[in-house]
């Protein structure tokens, strides 16, 4: 639409009259002049246009949205054949800031009532003397909760399984980093649950650093030989599981990672006339690695010596000395589930296991009988959450079938992007104010300025993001975005890496400010964009103990 890619089909081998029998159904937030449906031959190299069809897609859409039958493929004038489609576009309506429906649709896990959830700021957290307390509902003071204390709690009460996937997990880590608390690391614990009978699985990206050192410090290759020799089981896990050899291949798993931090394990119960046992979950984004512990404060300097000292100094910014500092800070959320949440996050690291294990390995068999798999925490202070994700079938054998026929599919792989999904159903659903923290923030990029520019940041978050300022401004109703991002992401701010994020971060802004712009211009109003769209940025300041 436009240029911009919103849809692809599987791939049809070796047929000359091909049928896909596939069903999209995607978000669009395009200017949708022109809408064009191309049919290429797969090959080696580059693919073959075999001939296009192109469709005033405004007049569609005044038409009543709805085409039904063949239509005519062309190439350079010529006939290449009939193409059977249907199309139908669903308007967005306003209808939508009123339907309260919290329920992301069509996703693959579904939204689950009554389970628990604890909410972490940064690995370790205690009040802040600086702000006002806090009161819960019940009118009792909110203690912020310690985020890695409850991981040490949790992972040592364990006693079926602990299952582990992270971007990076560090053997050498120490949990909890108070006075008379234990000081084994996270290996330590892990290997001591092991040979008490815990089964112990860990998923880590393979960062591809056997023929090259280590770019990014996950250590995978350290963690992997640190357990080879207990019973612990460890993959390291590659995007890409092609053998091909190609630069294509290299240039995936160099690029490419395994994000997800979850720790899934079995709980002691919560009832004492109920024996089973209750399966949680931690999801989030702190890794159990190096440089990730730290408190609202994020010291500098004053922690160098005890609490970051080697082999937890990390800066990743600037070369420094460790006993020097400064320290690269750390700010992140993470979140502890209970209920049956937790039960789909286990499904997850299952589906994924199922992939990277050849079958020698095989995850613990959950009675029904010794487990809690019905709902426990009705009530007041019960959430409902549903559990989203963005993965592929490359990395993800999914088991619920009929879940997975609603999925997208590009080039013979099944794509969940529910993430993606319910920014989307959330913003459009927002009728006050939306508040965004992320470490980077590009995207929409088919509406970005400039011919020059790649048009591959297809995500929708912007311009939705926009259009909802837009429609309240011309329905005279103030909304306002808050967009909190460091003032560039982790990296040496110099290197072409982080300068290129930094250039389609400014693409993006560029674009959300001259729209906002425009719709203030045409409702002749005596406002500014930045009182609708706000992006603020960290800055940690802590003085040196030279004074400086």
């Amino acid at each position: 639409l436009d240029g911009a890619k919103i849809a692809k089909t599987s791939i049809v081998k070796d047929c000359t009259n091909p049928v896909w029998n596939q069903k999209f159904c995607t978000f669009i937030n395009h200017i949708g002049e022109k809408l064009t449906i191309e049919v290429v031959d797969d090959d080696i190299g580059k693919n073959d246009c075999i001939g296009t069809y192109e469709m005033d897609f405004r007049e569609f859409v005044d038409n009543g949205g709805e085409f039904d039958g063949p239509v005519q493929l062309m190439l350079e004038g010529e006939d290449r054949g009939m193409l059977e489609i249907a199309l139908t576009y669903v308007p967005y309506c306003n209808e939508t800031k009123t339907d309260c429906d919290r329920k992301v649709p069509g996703c693959y896990f579904p939204m689950r009532e009554n389970c628990r959830v604890t909410l972490y700021q940064d690995a370790e957290h205690s009040a802040q003397p600086e702000h006002e307390p806090i009161f819960t509902a019940q009118g009792e003071s909110y203690v912020p909760p310690g985020a890695w204390k409850q991981v040490y709690e949790v992972i040592t009460n364990a006693t079926k399984f602990i299952y582990i996937t992270g971007w990076a997990v560090f053997t050498e880590v120490v949990l909890v980093r108070e006075e008379d608390a234990d000081t084994r690391t996270l290996g330590e614990i892990l290997k001591e649950k092991a040979e008490e009978g815990c089964a112990v699985f860990i998923m880590i990206w393979d960062e591809y650093d056997d023929m090259i050192p280590s770019l990014v410090g996950t250590h995978d290759t350290d963690t992997a030989e640190y357990f080879e020799d207990s019973r612990v089981c460890v993959k390291r896990c590659a995007r890409g599981h092609t053998d091909s050899g190609t630069s294509g291949d290299t240039l995936t798993r160099l690029i490419y990672s395994h994000h997800q931090k979850s720790i899934i394990c079995d709980s002691p119960p919560i009832n004492e006339d109920d024996e089973r046992l209750r399966v949680v979950a931690f999801v989030g984004g702190l890794d159990l690695t190096d440089g990730r512990y730290d408190t609202p404060q994020h010291p500098l300097f004053s922690t160098l010596l005890d609490k970051h000292a080697a082999p937890d100094f990390y800066q990743n910014c600037v070369v420094v000395r460790g006993e020097a500092g400064p320290r690269q800070p750390w700010h992140d959320i993470h979140s502890f589930l209970e209920g049956k949440v937790a039960q789909d996050i286990r499904r997850n690291f299952e589906e994924r296991w199922t992939v990277e294990d050849d079958g020698s390995n095989e995850l613990l068999y959950l009675d029904e009988s010794e487990y809690v798999m019905e709902d426990l925490y009705e009530g007041e202070d019960s959430w409902n959450v549903q559990f989203l994700r963005s993965i592929t079938s490359q990395s993800c054998q999914f088991s619920y079938l009929e879940r997975a026929r609603k999925l997208k599919t590009e080039r013979s792989e099944k794509i969940e992007d529910t993430i993606h999904s319910g920014y989307i159903h959330h913003i459009r659903r927002s009728q006050n104010y939306i508040f965004i923290e992320n470490q980077y923030f590009l995207g929409s990029a088919h509406v970005w300025e400039g011919d020059h520019i790649p048009k591959k940041a297809t995500n929708l978050i912007a311009i939705e993001l926009v259009r909802n300022i837009i429609e309240a401004i011309k329905n005279g109703v103030h909304h306002s975005v808050y967009c909190i991002i460091p003032m560039y992401p982790e990296g040496p701010p110099h290197s072409m890496a982080v300068q290129e994020i930094l250039y389609w971060q400014t693409a993006t802004m560029s674009m959300m400010y001259k729209y906002i712009a425009q719709t203030i211009e045409e409702q002749e109003l005596d406002t500014h964009p930045t009182d609708y769209l706000s992006f603020l940025l960290y800055r940690c300041s802590k003085r040196h103990r030279d004074g400086s």
